[in-house]
């Protein structure tokens, strides 16, 4: 990993070469798409998530896919997505899959584009805030079977286990740091204690994606805390709910990542 990513500065930041990558998430239109191929962003994030506001459908969401240029990579957003799901998204031309929640170990084995990995950071830090997921909660609960049949049981656990390990080390791009909430439009807890290092050092062998309340405000100092590879925000970019993304909002976020 690059020296920028692993040696920690004086004042508690990381250093770092250049300048991250920008993701925005939400889109659901023609005009907002418009918006990021003007602004030069590098990710456009679709949100196929019915209880999101920011949901669109698979129709929509392929034709505003296909207006992007071709150097803004398409990010299919999901919570625990099936095999259905999954191959819509590979049919649709979508680069990259998002991962929250659970990651079914099926989907990891038929995922033939990149993973992102999500996780929510609570105010407890990431030991308390990550949701389910592949650091201990896959549905790999305790058997009580004894005998051939309890020693067969925790075979095929310890085989499927190992199976997850190296599919998400193949297939698993990068890791998403998220609010609380997925969605929620606020940061967690920067400032706790060291959480910075511990972020980076729990997750260094993958690609970075800093989530979660970012703004134009806000985003240098997460740049500086984490040396994210890429910076992703949504509602950081909205003037409010109803009238989605904001066209200014847009271009000073972008501003605002290029310049460090």
């Amino acid at each position: 990993m690059e020296e920028h990513k692993t040696k920690q500065q004086a004042d508690g930041g990381f250093g770092r070469e250049r300048a991250p990558k920008v993701k925005i998430c939400g889109i659901r239109t023609l005009r907002e798409a418009d918006w990021l191929n003007t602004a030069g962003v590098d990710y456009a994030g679709f949100v196929f998530y019915e209880k999101s506001r920011h949901n669109v459908s698979m129709t929509d969401a392929v034709m505003i896919r296909r207006s992007l240029y071709p150097s803004v990579k398409s990010v299919a957003v999901t919570v625990s997505p099936t095999v259905e799901q999954l191959r819509r998204i590979e049919i649709g031309g979508f680069d990259i899959i998002q991962v929250h929640n659970e990651l079914p170990l099926e989907v990891l084995r038929e995922c033939r584009i990149p993973i992102w990995r999500a996780f929510n950071i609570g105010s407890c830090g990431y030991a308390g805030g990550m949701q389910a997921g592949e650091h201990g909660a896959n549905g790999q609960t305790g058997s009580t079977q004894t005998g051939e049949c309890g020693a067969a049981a925790r075979t095929k656990r310890e085989t499927e286990q190992a199976e997850r390990e190296r599919l998400e080390d193949a297939r698993i791009e990068a890791y998403v740091l998220d609010g609380a909430d997925f969605g929620g439009g606020r940061t967690f807890d920067w400032a706790a204690g060291g959480i910075a290092g511990e972020l980076r050092e729990l997750f260094r062998e993958k690609k970075l994606v800093l989530a979660g309340g970012l703004t134009a405000e806000n985003v240098t100092e997460g740049i500086r805390l984490f040396a994210p590879d890429i910076v992703d925000v949504s509602s950081g970019v909205e003037c409010d709910y109803a009238s989605g993304k904001d066209e200014e909002k847009i271009y000073q976020f972008v501003r605002k990542v290029r310049e460090g």
